[in-house]
């Protein structure tokens, strides 16, 4: 099981665990919606698609985060920017750390379906959150703990979600 150290929060009736990340290089706190057999399975291969994310989708997930990064270039100091000009898809995540993995009951257990949510140079106060069902990015702004499960219209309409090309603030 790649999900391990897994207890009840005692501030609500969600469970904790951690997530040796290789792919972010660093261990991440997982909260999890339920503790039984077929959820924690269910959470096993959310976390195991996480590590291996397909590469247009990594892609797309990198070049949206970088959209956000760069709509909240107005508001960096500009003698001494978070984040410097220039920087690229390849680069956005050297100043984004990935702190928890987020894994809701599935609607359909067969639908990898998780949130992520980061700390992020360029939003020290709202962070960042990716948002991904089923092999697509669905989100990726300031966390606001966005479900996996929501009706697709609500992610475009809703969200401010970077995802859609038409969306900046």
């Amino acid at each position: 099981m790649m999900i391990t150290d897994i207890r009840p929060d005692s501030r609500s009736r969600l469970f904790l665990g951690k997530l040796r990340s290789a792919f972010f290089g660093r261990t991440l706190d997982v909260v999890l919606h339920s503790c039984d057999g077929a959820f924690l399975e269910y959470a096993g291969r959310c976390a195991a698609y996480l590590e291996n994310l397909p590469p247009e989708l990594l892609s797309q997930l990198k070049r949206c985060s970088l959209r956000y990064c760069e709509d909240m270039r107005d508001y960096f100091d500009p003698g001494h920017p978070d984040v410097p000009e220039g920087v690229g898809e390849e680069d956005v995540l050297r100043y984004a750390r990935a702190n928890c993995l987020i894994i809701e009951r599935p609607k359909d257990s067969g639908v990898i379906a998780f949130g992520v949510e980061f700390s992020c140079d360029w939003e020290k106060e709202h962070g960042m959150e990716w948002t991904v069902r089923d092999g697509r990015a669905l989100y990726v702004g300031d966390f606001m703990g966005i479900s996996p499960w929501y009706a697709d219209s609500v992610y475009a309409t809703e969200c401010r979600s970077y995802v859609y090309e038409d969306f900046s603030l």
